[in-house]
């Protein structure tokens, strides 16, 4: 198309012989400032998904942290009881980090995967 007006598409003249599909017209475009040619449904099918996957990313943040702090509170609260110190809050500490690795790993999968 080469004609523009009004934030809509004109019938105007093609640089290639391809059929063309009508131009679809939004009020939505107009309201909304949207450039000429942009599909309203991406917009919305987007931000949905782009809020959910920064959900899951800010889970798995969140998950990492946890499980590291509560294997590490745990081996030092172990090695409180035991006098141990500090064998078991490096055990703790390990084991944390361990959990956190395998469990981040299996949701960075799982959202590769689309679940």
């Amino acid at each position: 198309m080469v004609a523009f007006s009004t934030g809509h598409l004109e019938q105007g003249v093609t640089l290639s012989d391809a059929p063309e599909s009508p131009p679809e017209s939004s009020e939505q475009d107009n309201e909304t400032g949207g450039l000429p040619g942009s599909s309203s449904d991406q917009a919305k099918s987007g931000w949905p998904a782009t809020i959910a996957l920064l959900g899951r990313v800010g889970g798995i943040g969140w998950f990492v942290g946890t499980a590291i702090a509560l294997g590490a509170y745990g081996g030092y609260w172990l090695d409180r009881q035991f006098e141990t110190a500090p064998v078991l809050t490096i055990v703790g500490l390990v084991l944390g980090v361990t959990t956190a690795f395998v469990g981040m790993f299996r949701l960075l999968s799982a959202i590769r995967r689309g679940r």
